[in-house]
C-alpha cells in the first residue's frame, strides 16, 4: 500500500525544525506532500511563491517529498483534493498538543477518515520556530543555527529590502 501524508504549515521561513519533522516523516510515508498555507492573517515575510521554493531547495534532498504546494482552503478539502487520508503534524510543547488535538478533531469532523498523525520535534530543533528566528533577525542576531543556508541567506536578502518586520 502506497502511502501519502501531508505535512502542513506556513514555513515563514521554513527552518531546521520544520525540516526535522519532514526528514523523519519520509522514513514513515511513502510520499509526503508539503502544503504551504497562504494565511495572510500571518504576515509573512516571505510571499507563498517564495516559501514554496525556499522549501523546494530545502528538501531536494528527499526523494519522498513527491509535491510541495499552496493553498489557500481547509486543511481537510486539501487532503480530500489529494487523495490522502494522513496529516502529520509537528509538535513541540504541550501548548502545540492542545491547539493541535483540536485542530485535529475540526478536521475529523470535516473529513471523518483524516487522521492526525503527531511527531515531537527532535531535542536538537524543538526551541526553534519561525516566529523566533524572525524576531532574532529582526534585532539583527544570527539566524545560521536555525535555517539551512539557501533560507539563511533568503532572510538576509529579504531583510535589506524591508525596514521593519
Amino acid at each position: 500500500m502506497n502511502k501519502t501524508a501531508i505535512y502542513p504549515g506556513t514555513f515563514d521561513p521554513i527552518t531546521y525544525g520544520h525540516l526535522d519533522i519532514i526528514t523523519r516523516s519520509t522514513k514513515i510515508f511513502d510520499n509526503i506532500i508539503v502544503a504551504i498555507s497562504n494565511n495572510l492573517r500571518k504576515k509573512p515575510i516571505f510571499n507563498l511563491k517564495e516559501r514554496i521554493e525556499l522549501t523546494r531547495i530545502t528538501t531536494l534532498h528527499l526523494k519522498n517529498v513527491k509535491k510541495i504546494l499552496g493553498f489557500n482552503d481547509l486543511l481537510a478539502n486539501l487532503a480530500k483534493k489529494e487523495k490522502t487520508n494522513i496529516l502529520i503534524r509537528g509538535v513541540r510543547t504541550i501548548f502545540d498538543f492542545d491547539y493541535e488535538l483540536k485542530l485535529a478533531a475540526i478536521n475529523k469532523q470535516i473529513y471523518p477518515e483524516l487522521d492526525s498523525i503527531f511527531l515531537l520535534s527532535s531535542k536538537e530543533v524543538s526551541f526553534i520556530s519561525s516566529s523566533f528566528v524572525k524576531e532574532i533577525a529582526k534585532y539583527k542576531g544570527d539566524t545560521k543555527p536555525y535555517l539551512p543556508k539557501a533560507v539563511h541567506f533568503a532572510l538576509l536578502k529579504k531583510l535589506n529590502n524591508i525596514n521593519e518586520l
